[in-house]
């Protein structure tokens, strides 16, 4: 068997691709036809037809032909009233929204019902102005930073043992593609 040659090969792949990119348009296109009905049932109802009087003079030039167009009367839009194709009920999925009527003056202002109707609590009404809050030492926790037998208090996290803060100095003049240390 010979060989075939890297640009025969490059040749027949792009022929074969150009063949099944065609083959690929066609079945596309095909998809997209119309199909007339054989009766033409879906003719335009509303087509005028002109008349043309060819012996009509119209202001003494020759040649020139009247056009009568009679008026086409409107139709009327086809009404929605589509027979079921199956014998089994129409399933409405959501009810009819309506809209609920609006309450009266006095169940607006009534302290003793909410809005929607249900009955309300005795709650008495306070003065936002003067509410105190609660002060950290009366519930018992100790503030933030507190220090106690070699630990520190932090609010979240509870008693925490102290580490003293350990770190070390990187020498570093800005550049942060600089190289810090060894890379073994």
């Amino acid at each position: 068997m010979r060989n075939i040659q890297d640009k025969t090969k490059k040749r027949l792949t792009i022929a074969g691709l150009g063949i099944v990119c065609v083959a690929l348009v066609i079945a596309i296109s095909s998809q997209f036809k119309t199909e007339t009905p054989p009766d033409g049932g879906n003719a335009p109802a509303s087509i005028a037809t002109v008349e043309v009087n060819p012996s009509a003079d119209i202001g003494g030039k020759a040649g020139e032909k009247e056009v009568v167009v009679p008026a086409s009367e409107p139709t009327a839009a086809p009404a929605d009233n589509t027979a079921p194709q199956t014998d089994q009920p129409v399933q409405n999925l959501q009810p009819e929204v309506t809209k609920p009527p609006e309450p009266t003056e006095s169940q607006k202002t009534d302290p003793t019902r909410k809005p929607s109707g249900e009955k309300v609590d005795n709650v008495q009404a306070t003065d936002h102005n003067n509410v105190q809050k609660p002060d950290a030492t009366q519930t018992g926790e100790p503030k933030g930073g507190e220090r106690k037998d070699g630990k520190v208090y932090l609010p979240g996290f509870g008693w925490v043992t102290e580490t003293g803060g350990s770190g070390t100095k990187v020498d570093g003049d800005g550049d942060i593609n600089k190289q810090v240390g060894t890379m073994d």
